[in-house]
């Protein structure tokens, strides 16, 4: 008798999920997670797991048609938004979507071939969301590898220049003397802006709003957010995005919090601070934190830079 494998099991429990169970652990990999999916010619069931988030629409793209009115989609009653066209369909979470719930969605393929159809899985995520997933199956584009191809050379010189700023900067003073010797004190200097009263705050924050502002500096935006903690356990950051209005995000460098923030009326620390030019980081961004489990977030909205 063959035994099942653990990732076997694992699949098999994931696919018996109603709609809307809560998978916290899935939510480890949306950081890592790619928007980009090549289904084989074989017939294929395991699922796809992709991130979603509030009020962010997730379009899928196919390069194949689909069958009219196929897409399956599990507490679709729910979302806020499904729209569905002959190679692509599109979902927008609803308001009272809880980050970990999971949504199993069915697409299936008007000509024909294997595999007939292809599972994903849409695990409510604070923020990270791609605004388009390409589902590739059978024949792929030329066009498609010269674009991987050109965004993971992108993405590695990124890489490289950040660890060739991060080792710049360990040989630099600290203090001001630093922050001359790094370039970041232009012929402005470094501007800040309070934004404590003009922010919003997204309704079912986990952590308090105490104080917001926003800097400036060479090449550099930073925001320094003041958070208290109503709830019963310590709370460290582990991610942010800063998303404009279009929804582009701004890169970010590493998350600085001088330690956890504590329940009880005491404001802890947490700064994001992000690589940008002059011209750059002007409109209002929303600007969402969220702790180890991404079950515990924080959204604020409205946030500009001097």
């Amino acid at each position: 008798m063959l035994l099942a494998s653990p990732a076997s099991l694992l699949a098999l429990a994931l696919l018996a999920a109603p709609p809307g169970a809560v998978e916290a652990p899935l939510l480890a990999g949306c950081e890592a997670a790619s928007p980009h999916f090549e289904l084989e010619a074989v017939p294929d069931e395991r699922a796809r797991v992709v991130c979603v988030s509030l009020h962010l629409p997730t379009t899928f793209q196919f390069n194949f048609p689909l069958v009219p009115e196929s897409v399956d989609l599990q507490g679709r009653e729910r979302f806020e938004d499904v729209s569905v066209g002959a190679r692509s369909f599109t979902v927008v979470p609803p308001d009272d979507v809880v980050p970990g719930e999971v949504f199993r969605v069915v697409v299936r393929f008007a000509d024909g071939a294997t595999p007939e159809s292809a599972v994903f899985l849409l695990v409510a995520h604070p923020a990270l969301s791609p605004r388009r997933v390409e589902v590739f199956r059978r024949a792929r584009p030329v066009a498609s590898f010269q674009q991987e191809a050109a965004a993971a050379t992108a993405e590695t010189q990124r890489c490289q220049a950040e660890v060739g700023q991060l080792r710049a900067e360990r040989t630099v003073p600290d203090g001001l003397r630093g922050m001359i010797a790094s370039g970041l004190v232009g012929e402005e200097g470094i501007a800040v802006k309070a934004l404590s009263t003009s922010v919003t705050r997204q309704k079912g924050n986990a952590l308090a709003l105490h104080g917001i502002r926003s800097s400036r500096a060479e090449g550099r935006v930073a925001v320094e957010v003041k958070l208290t903690n109503p709830g019963t356990r310590p709370w460290t950051a582990v991610g942010a995005v800063l998303r404009d209005a279009r929804g582009e995000v701004l890169k970010l460098l590493p998350l600085w919090q001088p330690e956890p923030i504590l329940p009880g009326p005491v404001p802890g620390r947490v700064v994001v601070e992000a690589q940008a030019e002059p011209t750059e980081a002007q409109g209002p961004y929303t600007l969402t934190l969220w702790g180890e489990d991404a079950t515990r977030a924080v959204t604020l909205g409205d946030v500009t830079f001097p």
